[in-house]
């Protein structure tokens, strides 16, 4: 028999109208209805035509007050302009609290202890997310203070789904099965790095001319704004291709406004959608959603008979092509703020992941040149071009040293690291140099007992800098022996 005092759903309505916002949204007509157009929480006619989605329902949330704290949670997740796809997410974790609470026999929120909340998160993300938002939200707006302590799950790394190499070039083999508006759809968002809904809402007078060079009009979701981008050439005629696509395909009278239009390639002769490779689509002048590209995806990796070099069937998602993007501007060693900006990223918090490249790339590497650079990464080194292309060819000359090989982009003049490789960005060394690191680390570690006895405080600080440097070389190179191992295995 529980024990806990019942809390009346007319004292969490109380406390409520007592809040700050409680009080404004307690009355809203919004919150006496189990289904709410996602309009009348400020989210456009675009936005849910592109996600396909009109209604959010909170029919199936059993227990009144979970319900009504629900429903105000809604209104604060729009109020701070979050995405409709994080308000499903949220909602969709509290009916899941709804039925996990009511299994258990617990039906009122005084009856629910930590241990029971984080039963309830089990090492779930999602939930974790949502029981930390609701939770502090919740006290914050003195609705309800639950028990609760938050605690930490141990952070994996995310899974980056990149297209492999090997299913990159089947993608573009076979990119003409696909009707020609959709090709360019995925053609620019590989090269843009594009969300898609970023895609589906790019206006259709999206081009800017400015003397020789072209400027693309891009909606970047994560920062609400829009801003014009240079593009190449080539991207500004795929851009145009477009363009002239709709002025065909729709009545020359049509003032649709977005780039990429709705296809359909349903029959009323049969009655069905049939085989959409073998069916020239209707053009209509509304906006392509998400699930038309979805389905269309499922079927072109199912119609280009996709598979990864292990012969498995490869299933193609939209996303990918974003993510394909980004670890291809890692591996190139572009700078991170680079390509946060031409994904539009919020924060820098993910590129670390783009820069893990897989296991291919790194058995490529591993094969090729075998150098560790100064933060102990193995890398195949290709020097970076900066500003002028016509020292590529200096770019590439390599400069033996006392320990390893200086990789300079430029080798103009005399060199102001001469006496500290080791502090060097451009210094590498590779598995040959292991022997004399080792040794240069025993001499130093010889060499820091004799400072440390002496109280030579000033040479102890410059023997453990240098020994950090050549351990994090050595580091690197144990990482290249194992790669190595690795493919041996293999």
């Amino acid at each position: 028999m529980l024990k806990n005092k019942i809390l009346p759903i007319e004292a969490l309505q109380k406390k409520i109208t007592d809040s700050e916002l409680g009080q404004e949204w307690i009355n809203d007509s919004l919150v006496n209805k189990d289904v709410w157009a996602l309009s009348d929480l400020g989210y456009t006619e675009e936005e849910l035509k592109i996600i396909g989605s009109r209604n959010l329902y909170f029919t199936s949330i059993v227990s009144p007050w979970l319900k009504l704290l629900a429903k105000l949670t809604a209104k604060a997740i729009a109020r701070n302009k979050h995405s409709v796809d994080i308000i499903r997410r949220r909602i969709s974790q509290l009916k899941q609290l709804d039925e996990f609470l009511i299994s258990k026999g617990y039906t009122q929120p005084n009856m629910i202890t930590n241990t029971l909340l984080q039963e309830f998160i089990a090492c779930n993300r999602e939930r974790q997310s949502t029981i930390n938002y609701i939770t502090k939200l919740w006290a914050e707006e003195q609705w309800l203070k639950l028990d609760y302590i938050p605690t930490k799950i141990p952070i994996k790394t995310p899974k980056i789904e990149t297209i492999p190499e090997e299913v990159l070039h089947q993608v573009y083999e076979n990119f003409d099965l696909l009707p020609a508006p959709l090709e360019r759809l995925f053609r620019l968002q590989i090269v843009l790095g594009c969300r898609l809904g970023e895609l589906l809402k790019m206006p259709r007078q999206c081009l800017k001319q400015e003397g020789d060079s072209w400027f693309l009009l891009r909606w970047i979701e994560k920062r609400k704004c829009w801003r014009f981008y240079q593009i190449h050439p080539l991207v500004a005629e795929l851009i145009k291709e477009q363009q002239k696509c709709l002025d065909i395909k729709l009545d020359s009278n049509s003032d649709f406004d977005k780039l990429f239009c709705k296809l359909s390639t349903y029959s009323k002769d049969i009655g069905s959608r049939g085989n959409r490779f073998k069916v020239e689509p209707v053009y209509l002048a509304e906006v392509l959603n998400r699930a038309t590209i979805y389905a269309w995806l499922k079927g072109f990796s199912s119609e280009a008979n996709l598979k990864d070099k292990y012969g498995n069937k490869f299933n193609l998602t939209s996303h990918m092509f974003r993510r394909t993007k980004a670890s291809i501007m890692a591996y190139c060693e572009a700078e991170d703020e680079y390509i946060a900006a031409v994904l539009g990223h919020g924060s820098l918090d993910m590129l670390p992941h783009y820069r893990k490249r897989s296991l291919e790339r790194l058995e490529k590497e591993a094969n090729a040149k075998n150098y560790v650079d100064m933060y102990g990464r193995v890398t195949s080194f290709k020097p970076r071009k900066q500003r002028y292309e016509q020292l590529a060819q200096i770019m590439d000359i390599k400069v033996s040293t006392s320990l390893g090989e200086c990789h300079r982009p430029t080798m103009l003049g005399d060199c102001q690291y001469r006496y500290a490789c080791l502090s060097c960005g451009y210094h590498r060394v590779t598995e040959a140099d292991k022997p004399k690191i080792e040794a240069d680390i025993k001499n130093l570690e010889q060499d820091l007992e004799q400072a440390n006895n002496a109280g030579q405080e000033r040479r102890v600080t410059e023997i453990n800098r240098l020994l950090e440097l050549l351990k994090t070389r050595l580091k690197g190179l144990d990482q290249l022996k194992n790669l190595r191992e690795g493919v041996n295995d293999e």
